[in-house]
């Protein structure tokens, strides 16, 4: 039976980061499923292209929106006129939040619980909007997706979502491209950005959460006991990055950290390829695709305990727990230090991210619909 979706993908920003990817990848991957997703997605007219190249299997459907509240208003006032006008089987809302006069089966993606439980980790303004529309998007859902166990049992304790309707569905890897098979642009890609061997890597958007402050105290005393790298930090700066730059001051050793700001998708791999270890410290997260990239790239990982990281590493990844400078200097100093470790990991990281194929995000992410479709 094939099933008439429609996303909204209107909150993709411009810059793709961690969800934006997840929206972009999973429309990708379910447009390949044509004998049995006839897919329709609401877009924003700047990533109607973009999108029509990775999905070509999908019906596209131009919005013109442009600020955030504007994109907000649209959503909670016009969206639900534009899908009872599309009629479709079942809706999804990847980010949080649904519309709330639907008339169809619904279902909603919660990425990270961590607007309830560490308010302060986010921008002031942003906990009271996502904490209310994420609880009510719950109870509007038909069925919610959770991007892991963590964010699973997060959306249940905080934002009252019924257990039985929470499906874990894990995100997912281009393993065509994110491989640790070198590519004949690396090297070029990393001479573009002025990055030399030997490194540490870092990338995602700089706020709070990721405590970069404790890493630079631990890059800090690697360099101090004479090894010879640098660290490489690729990523716009969301808020609270003040934080970072003060740290990286104080370190004494500021020549030795870059700021490369946003990277394109084949840079960021190259860089991956490159290092010697991701490291990538989190107070705590949602998933954390770096990791997965990271894994699947064959680099070295060393992360933090206690959220998702730690869950989609496994077995994988050297960890540490957060805040902890010391401890994360420990875990780098043993793949630095120890070979077979460090190869023990470039071996498990791409077998592990095996398992995380995006096909497999739209295997479960179908699987969920079907779901929402028969109790709707």
């Amino acid at each position: 039976m094939s099933l008439r979706v429609l996303i909204d993908a209107t909150p993709i920003p411009a810059q793709l980061l961690g969800a934006g990817h997840y929206v972009v990848r999973l429309i990708g991957a379910l447009a390949e499923r044509s004998d049995q997703v006839d897919l329709h997605v609401l877009v924003k007219e700047r990533d109607r292209d973009a999108l029509a190249e990775l999905a070509p299997g999908a019906a596209l459907h131009g919005v013109n929106i442009g600020s955030r509240p504007a994109r907000i208003a649209w959503e909670q006032t016009l969206l639900p006129r534009r899908a009872r006008g599309l009629a479709p089987d079942v809706f999804h809302g990847p980010h949080y939040t649904l519309p709330p006069a639907l008339r169809c089966p619904a279902v909603v993606t919660f990425h990270d619980p961590t607007f309830f439980t560490l308010p302060q980790l986010h921008e002031r303004a942003k906990v009271p909007y996502f904490t209310r529309m994420a609880r009510l998007g719950v109870r509007r859902a038909t069925r919610v997706i959770a991007v892991s166990e963590y964010a699973g049992n997060g959306v249940i304790e905080h934002a009252g979502a019924d257990p039985g309707a929470v499906d874990v569905v894990y995100l997912g890897v281009d393993l065509q491209t994110y491989t640790a098979r070198p590519g004949p642009d690396d090297e070029r890609l990393r001479a573009e950005r002025r990055v030399k061997p030997p490194y540490l890597f870092w990338v995602g958007a700089i706020e709070p959460r990721k405590d970069l402050p404790t890493l630079v105290r631990a890059f800090t005393s690697l360099v101090r006991e004479g090894a010879p790298h640098s660290l490489v930090l690729a990523g716009p700066s969301a808020w609270g990055a003040d934080a970072l730059s003060r740290a990286i001051v104080g370190s004494g050793f500021g020549a030795r950290i870059r700021r490369l700001g946003y990277v394109s998708e084949p840079e960021k791999i190259a860089l991956y390829r490159g290092a010697d270890a991701l490291v990538y410290p989190s107070i705590a997260e949602g998933f954390g695709l770096q990791v997965l990239e990271g894994m699947a790239c064959g680099t070295p990982v060393i992360t933090t305990t206690g959220s998702a990281p730690e869950e989609v590493g496994g077995d994988a990844v050297e960890l540490a727990p957060p805040h902890d400078a010391e401890a994360l200097a420990a875990a780098i100093r043993r793949i630095l230090e120890d070979a077979a470790r460090a190869d023990e990991l470039r071996r498990r990281g791409p077998e592990r991210a095996e398992s995380f194929p995006w096909e497999r995000t739209a295997e479960h992410t179908l699987a969920s619909y079907r779901r929402a479709v028969q109790l709707g």
